[in-house]
């Protein structure tokens, strides 16, 4: 399954986005959080403190490539494989959640809370 929640800036995404992975994570499904936000606050929504939500490793955007997919969209691909990102970029969360950030906010921590 994969979920993709959307919407206006301070419209709950990240809020709705935490609490449906705790959810799911709690009732043993395998859950891998991605967080997109230019300002991410994901990891706090999720449970990581604060030290820990700074020191998550992000991927650097040369890790991230646009092609055009055959209907003529364009899309997002990683040039890494699936595997080795995990290994080298997802942190663990609370409730066994993996968490990946994209792209490293501008003042280099984690959200502004």
């Amino acid at each position: 399954m994969k979920i993709a929640v959307v919407g206006k800036g301070g419209s709950g995404k990240t809020t709705l986005a935490g609490t449906l992975a705790r959810v799911l994570a709690q009732r043993q499904q395998r859950v891998l959080a991605i967080d997109g936000d230019p300002n991410p606050n994901l990891a706090l929504t999720l449970g990581m403190s604060r030290a820990d939500a700074d020191s998550i490793r992000y991927i650097p955007a040369s890790l991230v490539e646009s092609v055009t997919a055959p209907a003529g969209s364009p899309t997002l691909r990683m040039t890494m494989e699936r595997d080795r990102v995990l290994s080298e970029y997802a942190s663990q969360a609370p409730d066994g959640i993996q968490l990946i950030a994209m792209g490293k906010p501008a003042d280099g921590t984690a959200g502004s809370g």
